[in-house]
């Protein structure tokens, strides 16, 4: 560190553990010395006599308050500075002065499956914690911290959430402790037993399981029609671009007389109402749902396939379509009791073989893969039990963009193509 200036009598030496080193250069007289941060005392050395030049000083800090980094502790009386300041630049340096700090946590509360906190540090209020919670003393998941406030004794109160899950309440019950790394002892700890749940807390807990499922449900349905729209509009401005473009040469061979005047119909405006023909949305299919005896087969042209679905595409093969991430797929005869579903598959994107999962109106179902080749593989899926069924959801857990993957430009996220599903049903 660069020598003291010759107007301050002490020389700073640097600071650890919560101790500000001085060495006296040069004599002076002074009741003691008073570290300063924006203001605030922070620490204080009574000087009885006045020191010799050369002698070391220990200035103890009581604290270190929430101020705007980057700051100054100034050493020094009301009067005068002593030495020269030490800055303080980011909490790490904070940190590196005063240690962490201890750590309370305060106002726990659990509401609607959250829990709710504060973690307080009145020691060092510009420490900032790395807090995380222990579940059944076995999972660790990180707390969500919110922004800090300052108290008015400078303590700093950081709020945190920490949502808890239905498979996190086991048999024995649910146990949840605080933590802050670098502080070993827990900062709480909340336990709950099962057995303290009656049968309207037991209802909730099955509701928000429900509520989670349809809102991650809906969340990937928002994300799914914004790709698609963005996709359509880039789509549509292209084929606007180049029929603009095309009436525009038309326009002028035209003018220019080099069109050629056929008996037939003119090749340029076959060609013409070839793209605006190209560019009409496709024909709604016929028969979209087919009943077949006691089973529905449902086709790529139903509304029954719900979000997560790309247009309705063709090939020799027949029609399909391409699914993204998750997609859902309405059952069409959902108060009858259901024993399989099949997924016919026609395409496959971004990998060798299929992965998929199935759940049945939330709860997974097993998936057996049948078959050979995208074209023949086939997805069988049994229900835990035969029970009536709204709605099946698929995830791949392998789904790629080709535009980002660089081999076309495509930007839908594309991961099976299916032809059909077929629900099978218990006779009546």
């Amino acid at each position: 560190m660069d020598p003291a200036p010759e107007s301050f009598p002490c020389a700073l030496l640097g600071g650890s553990q919560g101790v500000v080193h001085l060495r006296c250069t040069a004599p002076f007289v002074a009741a003691g010395i008073t570290a300063w941060l924006n203001g605030m005392e922070v620490g204080h050395l009574p000087l009885p006599r006045a020191p010799h030049p050369g002698e070391e000083l220990r200035l103890q800090l009581t604290r270190l308050p929430r101020v705007p980094l980057p700051a100054e502790l100034r050493l020094g009386t009301a009067e005068r500075d002593l030495a020269a300041a030490l800055p303080l630049r980011t909490p790490a340096d904070a940190v590196a002065l005063f240690g962490p700090g201890l750590w309370q946590a305060e106002e726990l509360t659990l509401q609607h499956g959250v829990l709710h906190g504060a973690l307080r540090n009145a020691a060092n209020a510009l420490a900032e914690p790395q807090p995380f919670a222990r579940i059944n003393a076995s999972l660790s998941r990180p707390l969500l911290l919110g922004q800090p406030a300052t108290l008015a004794d400078g303590a700093a109160l950081w709020p945190f959430q920490l949502p808890l899950l239905p498979e996190d309440l086991l048999d024995a019950g649910l146990v949840v402790s605080v933590h802050v790394a670098g502080q070993e002892a827990a900062l709480a700890t909340l336990a709950w037993s099962r057995r303290d749940a009656d049968a309207e807390a037991q209802r909730l807990v099955a509701l928000e399981a429900r509520l989670q499922e349809a809102t991650e449900a809906n969340q990937a349905r928002i994300a799914q029609l914004a790709a698609e729209q963005q996709r359509l509009h880039l789509e549509q401005q292209a084929r606007i671009d180049a029929f603009i473009e095309y009436a525009g040469a038309l326009l002028l061979d035209r003018v220019a007389g080099t069109a050629s005047a056929l008996a037939a119909e003119d090749a340029d405006l076959a060609a013409l109402r070839a793209l605006i023909a190209g560019a009409a949305p496709l024909p709604a299919a016929a028969g979209q749902t087919v009943p077949e005896g006691a089973d529905s087969t449902v086709l790529p042209a139903s509304p029954h396939f719900s979000f997560g679905w790309h247009q309705l595409e063709r090939d020799a093969g027949g029609d399909f379509r391409w699914m993204g991430e998750a997609a859902a797929i309405g059952n069409p005869a959902p108060d009858r009791p259901l024993s399989q579903v099949v997924v016919h598959l026609r395409h496959l994107y971004g990998a060798e073989r299929p992965a998929l999962t199935a759940r049945l109106d939330g709860a997974e179902a097993p998936t057996v893969l049948e078959g050979e080749g995208p074209a023949g593989w086939r997805l069988r899926i049994t229900p835990a039990g035969p029970a009536p069924c709204r709605t099946l959801r698929l995830a791949s857990l392998h789904h790629a963009s080709p535009a980002e993957q660089g081999t076309s430009a495509d930007t839908r996220i594309l991961s099976v193509a299916v032809a059909r599903v077929e629900f099978h049903f218990l006779a009546p």
